[in-house]
This record gives structure tokens, sequence and C-alpha cells, in this order.
């Protein structure tokens, strides 16, 4: 059995570079690393009932294109459905889960620690994945595919958790190196404020100089006009007196 699981599991792995099933894992791939890169980097934002609810609508549009795919295998339409049933029961399966997860999310029925991890990224993605391999594969459903899936789904949830590892060290790397920016640009600034500071008690002291001598002076003036004033005034004095 364990040859035959073997055989199994890089069958699907092989499975996955073809086009018509790529064209169909690629864009999970791509969303799930986004989604992840973002939460690394942001990690004290939290994925609200939105993101949940936007997370797993993807279930649904992809059970609507394995239904178009089951639909196209043959001739005989809708008659596919029922002579793939595996398929057709698994895409089902699929709608059903991304039906539900849904209404969860758009009802906030569920508290928010279930809905993080029922609608999380690698929840949805890796599920989507594995119904997406078996419907394109040419297997019916028995236990050796079933764990074949399950070996790839658990593998790859390893794969990503260890993936988030030196994300989430390299992003405090890179907040830590922001946060000794910060510090450095305000310490520089508060060694200019001080600077700054420093100039400005210098030039008040030098314009309260200014402004003494200028006080100065105009006392000196004022004394200056008194006494001609006290000469003027004795002078006509004396002339009034000799008249």
């Amino acid at each position: 059995m364990a040859a035959s699981l073997g055989g199994i599991i890089l069958y699907f792995l092989k499975l996955t570079a073809k086009p018509e099933v790529l064209w169909n894992v690629l864009p999970l791939a791509i969303t799930a690393i986004l989604i992840i890169l973002y939460f690394e980097k942001y990690r004290d934002e939290r994925p609200e009932g939105n993101t949940f609810l936007t997370t797993s609508l993807v279930l649904i549009f992809v059970s609507m294109n394995l239904f178009r795919y089951i639909h196209g295998l043959s001739a005989d339409g809708f008659y596919n459905f029922v002579d793939y049933p595996a398929k057709t029961i698994a895409t089902a399966l699929l709608l059903l889960v991304g039906s539900l997860t849904v209404r969860f999310n758009f009802e906030h029925l569920l508290p928010e620690k279930f809905s993080k991890h029922l609608s999380s990224s690698t929840t949805v993605h890796l599920v989507a994945y594995a119904v997406i391999l078996f419907v394109y594969s040419s297997f019916e459903l028995n236990w050796e595919v079933f764990f074949a899936l399950l070996i790839i789904v658990v593998s790859l949830t390893i794969i990503l958790h260890l993936f988030k590892m030196p994300l989430r060290r390299f992003f405090e790397y890179t907040r830590k190196q922001k946060e000794k920016e910060r510090l450095k640009d305000a310490k520089e600034a508060k060694f200019q404020i001080d600077e700054l500071k420093e100039e400005l008690k210098y030039r008040n002291k030098e314009l309260r100089k200014i402004r003494l001598k200028e006080a100065e002076r105009e006392k000196k003036e004022a004394l200056g006009l008194k006494k001609a004033l006290r000469g003027i005034k004795s002078g006509k004095r004396k002339k009034h007196k000799k008249r």
C-alpha cells in the first residue's frame, strides 16, 4: 500500500503542473501567499468578518468551476454528474461547505475564534486544492486516494507554517529597525530642538542687552531734554525779572 500511496501522491503532484489544473491552483496559491504575507507583516491587525466572508467565497467559486469541468468531461453534459458520482459528490460537498461558511460569516453566527480557523486562508485554499486534484484526476475515491490527498494537505499546511517562521522573524527585524530609525530621528529632533532653545536663549540675552542699551540711551536723552527745558525756563525767568 505504501508504494501505491506514494505513487498516487506523485501523480497528484504531477497533475498540479498540468495547464488545466494549474489555471485553477495558481490563483489559490497566489492568494494564500499574499494573505499570509499581509497578516504576518501586519500582525497587530486582526482579520474581520468581511475577510472571513471573502475567503469562504473561494470555495463557492471553485466548486462552480469544478461543476463546469465535470459537465464538459464528455458530450453527455449533465449526465456526467451521474457518470462521475464521486467527483460530483466531492464538488457538491465543497459547495455545501462554502455555502455554510459564507452564511456563518455573513450572519456572524460563530464566535470569532471558530471563524478564524474555519475560514482561514490555509484551510480554505488547501481544501479547495485537494478537491481540485481529485476532480481533475482519473481516480475513483478510495482510502488510498483519500490518504494521499490528506498527506498532501497536511504536508502543505506544515510547509506554510514553516514558511511563516522566517517571515515573522524578517518582519519583526524590519519593525525593530524602523523603531530604531524612529528613535534615532526622535533623538536628532530633540538635539536640534535643544540647539534651537540654546540659540533662542542666546538671542534673547542679546536682545535684552540691546533693549537695555536703548533704554539707557533713551533715558539719557530724556534727562538731557529735561535739563534743556529747565535751562530754557530759568532763562525766561531771568529775562522777566530784568524787565
